[in-house]
């Protein structure tokens, strides 16, 4: 086993493989793949995996799960015996914080909202505040919610074609939009006005 993950090249902190046995790709990618791009093959040997297990990269010392089915029946999100199951990417984990930090990953949040709140910004009314807290189930909820308190637009395009989680992604203001819309616009015309 490499020091390095095999999808992005950052130092292995933590790992997830799943019924192969394949410790080469961090935790962060793994839930990438299950929960963006639902695949849940292994990337080095492409075997389906329906659960996968992270935990810390030890090298050899790496606590290894060899039979998959010993682990707890799943009950839904949370510990589950001296485990955490994450239900959105179906990852077993062994370390509170590492499930805490992948639950992040996927959820549907407002990064603007966050923003605001981390700087210390105060004011605004309860219900404001309320609205904010309001927990985001989907991506047409986000981009809702974006739209009706930020003024802001998520590209469908973009979340059409995204490899990347939610948190990662870019938000435009609307001017912003037709500025690209336009420029894109007189691209595609130059193009088909010079091939003409």
């Amino acid at each position: 086993m490499d020091d390095a993950c095999a999808v992005c090249a950052e130092p292995l902190e933590w790992v997830a493989y799943g019924v192969c046995g394949h410790r080469e790709v961090c935790s962060a990618c793994v839930a990438r793949l299950r929960f963006v791009l639902r695949d849940q093959r292994c990337c080095i040997c492409m075997t389906h995996c329906p659960a996968v297990f992270a935990t810390k990269a030890l090298g050899d010392r790496t606590k290894v799960i060899s039979d998959f089915s010993a682990l707890p029946a799943v009950a839904g999100e949370g510990k589950a015996g001296e485990y955490w199951y994450h239900e959105g990417t179906q990852v077993w984990f062994d370390d509170v914080d590492q499930y805490r930090t992948v639950r992040a990953m996927c959820q549907f949040s407002c990064t603007v909202c966050k923003d605001s709140t981390s700087t210390g910004k105060k004011g605004g009314s309860k219900a404001s505040k309320a609205k904010h807290k309001k927990k985001i189930g989907s991506i047409e909820q986000l981009k809702g919610h974006l739209f009706d308190h930020h003024h802001l637009y998520m590209c469908d395009l973009c979340l059409d074609g995204r490899k990347v989680m939610l948190l990662m992604a870019y938000f435009s203001l609307f001017t912003g939009l037709i500025v690209y819309s336009l420029i894109s616009n007189a691209v595609q015309l130059y193009y088909f006005s010079v091939s003409s």
